[in-house]
């Protein structure tokens, strides 16, 4: 493990590095800090919790190994990298059937873990950096649930340090610090506002430094905003499940958390698009019109 086999900079919680097992099998290893928050049985008990997990969207725990300054976690190695890393790129081009499945997969990751796996879980850090793709670009979830094996005091104090102000984060959780699935929800919000704009979450436009989801808000609040906001690159013939991706979007990233959707109601309307036919909005007010209403 060396700046050699290193890739990107690190996240807030430590550096992966890519390494070749004896049989030729590549694994990647994330470099955690060692807090000293949980013993050596507990530390066992908690990456056991999450190396049980088996969901097609969700990256495999494939075992550790700690010292008394550091926990290494090993995950299956995904060739295509991060999402995050894909939308950074000048020429970022990914068609909407591909989109729309990354988001239908990350939702269906995170639904499994809060409500379908036991014992219930929260990601706690949703961003698309930290959703890898296959070669089929099947998305998987990684960095899942980490305050489990870092310890919540620890897991707290890096995030505050890291994102305060991060885009990703939802708007209670910067006094509340408590962790729910609405943050979770708001979280993936962002990223599917990603992915329909194709724009990164955090990106200065012109003189105004404004986030992803204050950038949509201010646009649809225009005439034809709505259709401003979407990727221009895609083909004209996505745009209505395109529209109806935004809208689904807008509810994730609500100010009010009891508004936000639940992950299975995100899953179930996401799924539905690819055979929608039918107008995205109805007499009287429409959801884009509610959503881009709500304060910033």
């Amino acid at each position: 493990m060396n700046e050699k086999s290193a890739i990107g900079s690190g996240g807030p919680f430590g550096r992966v590095y890519i390494l070749s097992l004896p049989s030729g099998e590549l694994v990647a290893v994330k470099k955690l800090v060692n807090f000293g928050c949980n013993s050596s049985k507990t530390l066992k008990g908690e990456v056991k919790t999450l190396a049980k997990i088996r969901h097609k969207n969700i990256t495999k725990v494939l075992g550790f190994f700690h010292s008394d300054e550091s926990i290494f976690l090993i995950y299956e190695f995904l060739q295509k990298g991060s999402l995050g890393d894909l939308i950074c790129r000048q020429d970022f081009q990914l068609q909407w059937t591909d989109r729309l499945k990354i988001a239908i997969g990350v939702a269906q990751g995170l639904a499994y873990l809060q409500k379908d796996y036991v014992p219930h879980l929260l990601h706690r850090n949703v961003k698309s950096k930290n959703i890898l793709l296959d070669a089929e670009f099947e998305p998987k979830l990684t960095d899942f649930a980490l305050d489990r094996i870092v310890g919540e005091a620890a897991f707290e104090s890096t995030m505050d340090s890291e994102s305060a102000l991060s885009c990703y984060n939802a708007p209670e959780y910067a006094y509340s610090k408590k962790a729910t699935e609405q943050v979770d929800v708001y979280s993936f919000g962002v990223v599917l506002l990603e992915l329909v704009t194709g724009r990164q979450a955090e990106q200065a436009e012109s003189a105004d430094s404004l986030d992803i989801v204050k950038w949509v808000r201010r646009k649809i609040n225009i005439t034809n905003g709505a259709f401003q906001v979407l990727d221009p690159k895609i083909s004209n013939s996505s745009q209505q499940e395109m529209v109806g991706a935004l809208e689904m979007a807008l509810r994730c990233t609500s100010v009010m958390p009891e508004k936000r959707p639940s992950m299975f109601e995100v899953v179930r309307g996401l799924q539905s698009l690819s055979t929608r036919t039918t107008s995205l909005t109805s007499s009287g007010l429409s959801p884009l019109e509610e959503y881009s209403s709500s304060p910033v």
